[in-house]
């Protein structure tokens, strides 16, 4: 679907988290050039979607493969698309080894990183290292149509989750407040629909990770709890079994980050607040 002048947005089922079914792929188009943000899934309809749209669409000629980050939901279907469209693959350089994991035999043609800038016939596509969903994440602003591709560091449906060993909290908030100095009019999320309302997306988006952290140290105070201890607290009865390793990593991701900041103290398996 055409969202925006030279933004189309293509969700294709795939085995993410809850409550998202879907992963964005995007094609962003200039005149007969294109470029597509994300694979999907390695799943034949998937592929068909997006190659049957190219087609209907005119065509255009696929020059790359952008790859915000590693995850499965968004990287495998490069396989089929890199051989489809005969065109490169790319990602972040702390990504490639994973993404070349996800790929394979497919490997990355290149990198990209900060400041670079990808040339869609006369559009500007620049590169943003936005870490902290992974390390490598990268995001996009398109200025042609005031649009920052988000990947998975904000989301159109639920929240993201950011704990060990890719994620960290800090450098995450970070991410979120830079993204915010951007005019965007848009934000193409890498699950859920276009997004709006930015800046308020965002700050939902912050104060939700400082509450989540704030209700941790609060639970500390009270007495010293384990990791485990503090994942039942938390989130006992209102997330699916199938989901739990997310909880516990967002507990991890929290708890660095109390202890960086002085706020915590782990001894012997036990966190204490200070």
């Amino acid at each position: 679907m055409k969202v925006t002048p030279h933004v189309h947005q293509l969700p294709v089922t795939t085995p993410t988290l809850f409550p998202a079914t879907t992963t964005n792929v995007y094609l962003v188009v200039d005149g007969d050039r294109a470029v597509l943000i994300d694979a999907g899934y390695e799943h034949e309809d998937a592929h068909r979607k997006v190659a049957e749209y190219v087609q209907e669409i005119g065509a255009p000629k696929v020059e790359a493969i952008l790859m915000t980050h590693y995850h499965h939901d968004h990287t495998p279907g490069a396989k089929f698309f890199s051989k489809h469209f005969d065109c490169p693959v790319y990602a972040h350089p702390l990504e490639v080894e994973h993404v070349e994991r996800e790929i394979a035999p497919v490997k990355v043609d290149g990198t990209l990183e900060e400041g670079d800038i990808v040339e869609v016939g006369s559009l500007k596509l620049h590169v943003l290292h936005a870490p902290g969903h992974t390390h490598g994440c990268l995001n996009f602003w398109l200025p042609e149509d005031r649009v920052l591709f988000t990947a998975d560091n904000v989301v159109g449906a639920g929240t993201t989750w950011i704990g060990p060993p890719d994620g960290d909290l800090r450098v995450y908030l970070d991410t979120l407040r830079r993204l915010k100095t951007f005019d965007a009019a848009w934000m193409a999320p890498g699950h859920g629909g276009m997004i709006a309302d930015v800046e308020e997306k965002i700050d939902f988006f912050i104060g939700r990770r400082l509450e989540r952290e704030e209700q941790v140290y609060q639970l500390l105070r009270q007495q010293p709890r384990t990791e485990a201890e503090l994942v039942d607290a938390v989130y006992k009865g209102s997330v699916h079994p199938s989901v739990m390793w997310v909880a516990e990593r967002t507990i991890q991701g929290i708890l660095v980050k109390l202890v960086e900041d002085g706020r915590a103290v782990e001894k012997d398996g036990t966190y204490h607040a200070q």
